[in-house]
Order: structure tokens, then C-alpha cells, then sequence
């Protein structure tokens, strides 16, 4: 495979570098907390908060514990309740969005947004003036914390900023803030007239109707209420399918026949419930199993350690694993590969156990699309007829469309198209080796990358579905796609991407689709998180501006 990558836990965490630390953590799904600053008495309140929300941020951080930060009084309070009772807390907030310095404006955009309901209306005044905020980082945070805080008195502002705004991320934001104010006062908001994107150079073609405007969805959106709350939030973004998938890691080795006991913690719990809200949210559903690689298996001495309260020890435990697997090759699912006719025979009765059950759920839960598997191209290379009677076999058990999701670089050694409804690809493409693509160069990277798609489209009769897509929010989006990194957070690249892959696709009737990488929750604040996950991020509006009607 051209590119080497780690996938880590419930994310695409596409490792070139330091597999370790991904491989442990995906191991235990735990971190560290972190204790968080300590601010003494002197510093302002303005500095302390800053100081609570700086350093770098580690990809898989959103699915940590919560921190916990030592007030200067004594008391010890969650991070995202730290000082939110000061009465300083909103002069500190406005402090910070009057400071040009580094990403302080739209810090204190984005924290006025997380004060508790009886003091919301002190944010309120503020939020509304940073709509115009000249730094449109600070203007969008004040647009999406207005969706939380923001009450009739917001309306005009917000209107004003739906239509005047100069980014479409915060245009798209502020239509967002005036649909959930005319919810929660149940006085639904006049309709919005429509602005042409500034974000293009020009005009283009939208993206055809029946384009299957998809995300990639994790199952943590709705655990509490089978997704209902989530999925409306992606009907009002414009998002009609979903690609609802597993994580299971049951593949010993590259050459292991015989896969792991399951373990469905990270299966579904109640797909027919998933379907279900998905579906009254107007939303249809893929189905997509992942298959991945098993990671380092703990003894039950340090479960118990990684579930205790000693961080000490949790620390000393993850700096000896990671030292440890540092030493190992990582294990990557796209090159599995058996040893012998009798191992690929085990493996392809071990696949068939594992995926003919997610298609009997699939279809008595009324999904209405199934991926046979992703991104083990070795295996569909070598023994592609082992996977056309796999595909009769899951016919027979689900009854609508099929597609296989292949890897981006080595998809064009998969010839058993004819067998599926979709061509499906990761396309994680990279675009461009420059730390800041234009349009044109990340265009010209779609071009070459979408060519031998639309070959391969005419050769086979089959329409494309990009069944995954999408960038990590740091400085190397566009060169490395599949590969999160601590680095950077560039929330305003991956929005620049999203951007040129809409383009790309509306202008090829021959996509039919495309599956944004990925819808879940991020750290805070989202402007930090250089993970591929877009809630709360310029992304999620630049697609919702497209899925709605764009450019």
C-alpha cells in the first residue's frame, strides 16, 4: 500500500508517525484527564481563561475524560463549568474578543456560547456585535454560540448577518442560530433571502437533487435518544443519508484466519431505533461494518489500572505501551493477506460470520443501503471470487443497493464493480503539497485523482459514491487526508477543502454521492480540534451551504 496508515478507535486516525500512542489509546478508548491550569489570584480572569483552553490539542482528546481544573479558591470544578459563575466572566470574554493577539476573538466568542441558561441573556448583547466582528473566525463562533444563547433580541442581527455576511460559514451559521431562536420561542423565523457564495470565484453547477448528501456518523451522537437530535440537526444542514458504521476490531494479524471473540461495544445497540429517527429526521441510512485491526490486548492488571484514579500509574501504563508497540509494525487492514488456500478459506468463513449478521440487521431494521466491506483491497484483489459469492450471499439476506468502500490508493486494482450497485471509494486523495492550496490547486488535485474514477465508472456501468471523504482540520488537510496529527488546528483549511470537493463533484454527474468524514463530536473548543470530526466547525456550514442549494 503507497500510504501507510494506523486506524485508531472509532475515527480514521491514519497513522504515518507515532502508531503507538494510537494503538494504545485505541486499545482502551481512555486518557489521561488532564488537571487543567491552576490560575493564582493574580492573573486576570481574561489570562485564565485563556490559559484553560491553550496548548495543543490530540486528536482523539473528545473522546476523553472530562478535565478537571483547581479554581483559585480551592474548589475543583469540570472544565467546561470552570468560572462560568464569576461575575467577570462576560468583561473577560469581551476582553478576549477585542484582543487581536493569536485566536483570542473567537475564544471569546465561542465562550460566551457555554455560559449555563440564567445567564445566557448577559452574553446575548455581546455575541450580537461580534457578528460583525471584523475577524471572521470570532464573527462565526458568536453566529453558532447565538444557536445556544441567543434570544428574540438576537433576530435582526441575525438576519442582517444571513444575508450581509461576508464568509458563507457564518451567513450559514447565522440561518442556523434563527431556525433553533424561532424553535425554543416557537415563533419560526422568516424565510431567509439567498446571497451567492463569495467563497468562489464564480458561478457554478449545484450539486443535482437526488446527489446523496451524506455524513459518516458515530453511534456517540445518539446514545441517549437513537440519534433524534442529531440527525435533525443534519437535516437542517441539508444532509439527506447517513452512513451509519461499527468498529470491531477482531483482526488478529494480517495473516490470522480466525477472527476475535466479538465484542459489540462499538456494534449497534438498537439499529432499527437508529433507523428509525433517521428516517422520521427524513434521512436514509447506509449500513457499513468496519472491520479493523486488533490492538494491543490488555492483561487485566492494567484494565484495572487504565479504569482507576491513580493517573499517576495510568500515565506510567501508557508510556510503556507506547514504547512498547513503537517497536512493532503497524497493522494495516487494507494488507491482509493469508498464508495458504486453507487460511484464505478460514478467513472468508470467519468474514462471512462477522458481516452476513450486520446485513440480516440491516434489512429487518429497513436501511436502505449496505457496504459489503472497506478498504481490504488486498483480499478483493487476490481473491475476488471468494467476494462475488460473499456479495450473492449478502444479496440474498439484504435486498436494497450494495457497495464496497475501497482505499484511495488502490482501488484501481478492484475489478468486481459489476457485482455492486456503486463504485464506493475512501477518498482520501491528497490534493496538494502546498502549507496553503489555493482553489486552483486543490481543484487540479481533484482533477487528477477523480480522472481514473470516471474511467473506471464508463468501464464498469456504475455510477461513484465517494463512501468516505474528508480532511483533518490541520495545516497538512490537503497533502495528507487520511493522517491525523497533534499539530495546529486549521479549522479554516478544512473548510477551504470541503469547498473545492463539492465543486469537484457537482461539476461529475457520474458521482452519485459522497459520505463526509466525520459527524462527531469534537474537543473544546472545536476551533482547536484537529481531528476530521466537523461539528461546530466552518466545514459542517461550507457542506451545508452546498447540500442546500449552493455554491
Amino acid at each position: 500500500m503507497g500510504q501507510g496508515y494506523h486506524r485508531c478507535a472509532v475515527t480514521r486516525l491514519q497513522w504515518t508517525v507515532k502508531p503507538a500512542r494510537a494503538a494504545a489509546l485505541a486499545a482502551f478508548l481512555v486518557l489521561l484527564p488532564g488537571t487543567g491550569p491552576r490560575p493564582g489570584p493574580g492573573p486576570s480572569l481574561a489570562a485564565a481563561l485563556r490559559q484553560l483552553y491553550g496548548g495543543s490539542v490530540q486528536p482523539w482528546e473528545r473522546w476523553g475524560r472530562r478535565s478537571e481544573v483547581r479554581l483559585p479558591d480551592g474548589r475543583e470544578a469540570p472544565r467546561e463549568a470552570a468560572y462560568r459563575d464569576d461575575p467577570a466572566f462576560v468583561p473577560a470574554a469581551r476582553q478576549l474578543l477585542a484582543s487581536r493577539a493569536g485566536d483570542d476573538a473567537p475564544l471569546g466568542a465561542w465562550l460566551l456560547g457555554t455560559l449555563p441558561e440564567a445567564r445566557r441573556p448577559e452574553a446575548e448583547s455581546a455575541l450580537v456585535e461580534a457578528l460583525a466582528h471584523p475577524d471572521e473566525r470570532a464573527a462565526f463562533e458568536a453566529a453558532l454560540a447565538l444557536v445556544q444563547v441567543g434570544g428574540p433580541r438576537s433576530r435582526d442581527a441575525l438576519q442582517k448577518a444571513a444575508v450581509d455576511a461576508p464568509s458563507p460559514e457564518v451567513r450559514a451559521a447565522a440561518v442556523l442560530a434563527l431556525a433553533e431562536i424561532g424553535r425554543r420561542t416557537g415563533t419560526p423565523d422568516s424565510p431567509i433571502p439567498r446571497r451567492a457564495s463569495t467563497a468562489s470565484p464564480g458561478p457554478g453547477p449545484a450539486l443535482a437533487p437526488g446527489f446523496r448528501r451524506g455524513v459518516s456518523w458515530w453511534m456517540s451522537e445518539g446514545r441517549s435518544d437513537a440519534g433524534e437530535a442529531s440527525f435533525r440537526r443534519l437535516a437542517s444542514l441539508g444532509v439527506t443519508w447517513v452512513s451509519i458504521h461499527t468498529w470491531d476490531p477482531l483482526q488478529r494479524g494480517l495473516d490470522e484466519p480466525v477472527f476475535a471473540k466479538p465484542d459489540r461495544h462499538f456494534g449497534f445497540r438498537d439499529l432499527g431505533a437508529l433507523v428509525r429517527s433517521a428516517h422520521a429526521a427524513g434521512l436514509r441510512v447506509m449500513v457499513k461494518p468496519h472491520l479493523e485491526m486488533r490492538g494491543y490486548e490488555p492483561t487485566e492488571e492494567e484494565r484495572r489500572v487504565f479504569r482507576g484514579v491513580n493517573g499517576e500509574a495510568r500515565r506510567a501504563l501508557v508510556a510503556r505501551i507506547e514504547a512498547e508497540m513503537a517497536r512493532r509494525q503497524p497493522l494495516l487492514h487494507n494488507r491482509i493477506s493469508m498464508r495458504s488456500e486453507a487460511d484464505w478459506r478460514r478467513w472468508f468463513e470467519s468474514y462471512a460470520a462477522y458481516v452476513l449478521p450486520y446485513a440480516n440487521d440491516a434489512q429487518a431494521a429497513g436501511a436502505d443501503m449496505f457496504c459489503v466491506g472497506r478498504e481490504m483491497d488486498t483480499t478483493v484483489v487476490r481473491r475476488e471470487a471468494d467476494w462475488r459469492a460473499l456479495v450473492v450471499r449478502i444479496r440474498a439476506a439484504f435486498h436494497g443497493p450494495l457497495t464496497y468502500s475501497a482505499n484511495f490508493d488502490t482501488w484501481q486494482g478492484i475489478g468486481f464493480w459489476d457485482a455492486l450497485d456503486f463504485i464506493g471509494v475512501s477518498a482520501y486523495f491528497p490534493l496538494s503539497d502546498s502549507p496553503s492550496p489555493s482553489f486552483a490547486e486543490l481543484e487540479a488535485g481533484w482533477d487528477r485523482a477523480l480522472a481514473p474514477l470516471e474511467q473506471a465508472s464508463r468501464r464498469f456501468g456504475r455510477p461513484v459514491l465517494l463512501t468516505e471523504t474528508g480532511f483533518p482540520s490541520i495545516p497538512t488537510a490537503a497533502k495528507a487526508p487520511w493522517r491525523e496529527e497533534r499539530e495546529r488546528a486549521d479549522v479554516w483549511l478544512q473548510a477551504r477543502c470541503y469547498e473545492a470537493t463539492l465543486r469537484a463533484v457537482a461539476r461529475r454527474p457520474w458521482i452519485e454521492g459522497a459520505f463526509f468524514w466525520l459527524w462527531e463530536r469534537t474537543s473544546s473548543p472545536p476551533f482547536r480540534d484537529p481531528s476530521h470530526a466537523i461539528v461546530g466547525k466552518p466545514a459542517s456550514f461550507t457542506m451545508a451551504k452546498w447540500y442546500t442549494g449552493g455554491p
